[in-house]
């Protein structure tokens, strides 16, 4: 998906960047902590879609450049669930709205990649 600089993907890029910052400042707790227990570089990674459910927290996060990893975050006490996934298998299930977010998600990391080359 071509970006081209819209208010809409300005807003899911501003979006994905306050998750990267509240991932790696401890504010997503449990579910940072589950990605670390993955070996996820939480530095590099991005929420790209929270259900609140009734007695879990869902969360999709963009980990590389071809994988999401899906996390169930308990409300209470139980085990955190943590599901790898190939990108495009993901990719394949989401809406119009979410692939755009998708792709913003991936040129944050592009361009975060590129920042830490020079």
């Amino acid at each position: 998906m071509k970006l081209i600089g819209s208010h809409t993907e300005q807003q899911m890029r501003e979006e994905l960047v306050r998750s990267n910052l509240a991932l790696q400042d401890g504010s997503y707790g449990r579910l940072a902590n589950a990605l670390e227990s993955e070996n996820v570089n939480v530095a590099g990674a991005y929420v790209l879609n929270w259900i609140p459910e009734q007695a879990e927290d869902i969360y999709a996060v963009l980990v590389s450049a071809g994988e999401v990893v899906t996390v169930e975050v308990p409300r209470g006490e139980g085990q955190v669930l943590v599901e790898r996934e190939e990108l495009a298998k993901y990719e394949g299930k989401c809406s119009k709205v979410q692939r755009l977010k998708i792709a913003v998600a991936r040129e944050l990391l592009a361009s975060r990649a590129s920042n830490l080359s020079h």
